[in-house]
């Protein structure tokens, strides 16, 4: 990751991202694990849903303060990468494991993307 101010678009960018990411992830556990299928084939539409949601949102509600210097300056990319490459030989508690693993990635990300922003909202 760049040393870089970390813009509004670039959130954005990295949220659309992970999101997209999140879905193949959960779409390849429904191929490897069809019994769970219901349920990991919610999470994969909820993680498009999400990815839609922030894109929507941003495109909307973009403020001058977002694009005109405001910076996610306390924030740092790389403390949010998540792996989402699902080993050949994982099972079904491997998989559980690195599922939960991501999603409070996830959270911790958006939770802190929420916080470094507290000062733009009304």
């Amino acid at each position: 990751m760049s040393q870089a101010p970390i813009t509004a678009s670039t959130i954005i960018s990295f949220c659309t991202d992970l999101e997209a990411r999140s879905e193949a992830f959960y779409q390849a556990l429904v191929a490897r694990f069809p019994e769970q299928g219901a349920i990991l084939s919610r999470m994969a539409k909820d993680c498009a849903k999400s990815s839609t949601l922030v894109t929507r949102t941003y495109q909307e509600t973009v403020t001058d303060a977002l694009e005109t210097g405001f910076s996610f300056a306390s924030i740092s990319l790389a403390d949010y990468e998540v792996d989402t490459d699902l080993s050949a030989e994982a099972d079904l508690s491997h998989a559980v494991g690195q599922a939960l693993a991501l999603e409070e990635t996830a959270i911790a990300f958006y939770d802190d993307v929420a916080t470094s922003s507290e000062s733009l909202t009304a």
